[in-house]
């Protein structure tokens, strides 16, 4: 256990959390004092809207733009995205400390160090995403895609190995601890809280020069340009189609996933309206599991052109339920916005053809 010194000083929210990250020994003995149950659970919810801030503005202010339940919906979908597999992590660390904490173990403090053990992965996911902004990276490296998770992981992994011990201890009193460890963990405290304040600088200073890709899509406006990758005959990722190779033709662009009932549903109607309209371009873009969408296809015969969507094309085609389908005339303009699987797609399409706002 840390040894304690004249001139203790108890930690406050920054200095736990750079306790957290400098000396994590101490972050868990205090987090396994029964005095401090719960406080520790507190931390990271507060780390947690830190990050999100952070990290997820540009969903935030998409959602509050669209407004009502439907940005209400957008909200909840980009923060469970954002935190959903902190939580399972947390669950996950909080079971292994309970495990091997014997004859003393106690869930909830399994529970309070599990929390300070999976604050890393916060950590690094701020870091690297304010980092990849304010350079101005389009979308993630490769070697970063796997590299980032591997050092949260890996940091999260000897926190968790740290807090068996404390976790076996037992309902220990811990003093504070001394001013000469509190005093360098809060000022770490408060540079991540500075890098957290430059990636909401970054994200404002984006959505200030981006605004048309936070509002709300209307019909009228200019259709949002995107390049995504076709799937494949065994779900791979191909080449990029992008929406201008289509300009000229009427264009349909339907947003979907592979569990969405709904939008099996209206696929069939899809597929008719591209077989009938050999001058119409139907574009299914899939928003969950590639492989699972293209053997859907094979198996039911769709020759429509599929491609694997992202966060930022259907938070700009404001996709925050599915299906969502979106009409464009030959110019590029949106035409009609449909969400739900109802209407009458070829009348859509039909009225498109014969008014004169088609060039």
């Amino acid at each position: 256990m840390p040894q304690s010194h004249a001139g203790d000083v108890a930690p406050g929210w920054f200095a736990r959390l750079g306790l957290a990250i400098a000396r994590p020994r101490w972050a868990l003995a205090l987090a396994g004092d029964r005095a401090n149950a719960g406080r520790s659970g507190s931390d990271l919810i507060l780390a947690l809207v830190l990050v999100v801030v952070a990290t997820q503005l540009r969903g935030l202010a998409t959602a509050c733009w669209i407004g009502g339940s439907a940005g209400l919906v957008f909200a909840v979908r980009t923060l469970t995205a954002a935190v959903s597999l902190h939580f399972v992590l947390l669950v996950l660390a909080a079971l292994l400390v309970f495990a091997f904490a014997g004859a003393k173990r106690s869930l909830g403090r399994a529970f309070d160090l599990a929390c300070v053990a999976v604050l890393p992965l916060l950590i690094v996911q701020l870091v690297a995403t304010v980092a990849l902004r304010a350079a101005e990276f389009d979308g993630v490296p490769p070697v970063m895609a796997w590299f980032v998770p591997a050092v949260g992981l890996g940091w999260m992994g000897a926190l968790v190995a740290l807090a068996i011990r404390p976790a076996r201890i037992g309902a220990a009193r811990i003093p504070p601890p001394p001013g000469a460890v509190v005093r360098p963990a809060r000022r770490l405290g408060w540079g991540l809280a500075a890098v957290a304040a430059l990636g909401v600088a970054v994200q404002a200073h984006w959505i200030a020069d981006h605004l048309e890709f936070v509002r709300p899509m209307a019909s009228g406006d200019e259709a949002p340009a995107f390049a995504l990758p076709e799937i494949g005959p065994t779900g791979a990722l191909g080449p990029t189609v992008a929406l201008a190779s289509t300009r000229g033709k009427i264009t349909v662009v339907d947003f979907w996933a592979t569990w969405c009932k709904p939008c099996l549903a209206s696929m069939p109607r899809l597929e008719q309206l591209a077989r009938n309209n050999p001058d119409v371009a139907v574009i299914a873009i899939n928003l969950d599991d590639p492989a699972a969408a293209r053997a859907l296809f094979t198996e039911r015969g769709y020759t429509m052109k599929l491609l694997a969507g992202d966060d930022d094309v259907s938070q700009r085609y404001g996709a925050s339920s599915i299906p969502h389908t979106v009409f464009i005339d030959g110019a590029g303009h949106v035409r009609e916005v449909v969400s739900g699987a109802g209407p009458d797609l070829a009348a859509i399409v039909e009225t498109i053809r014969t008014s004169p706002g088609r060039r």
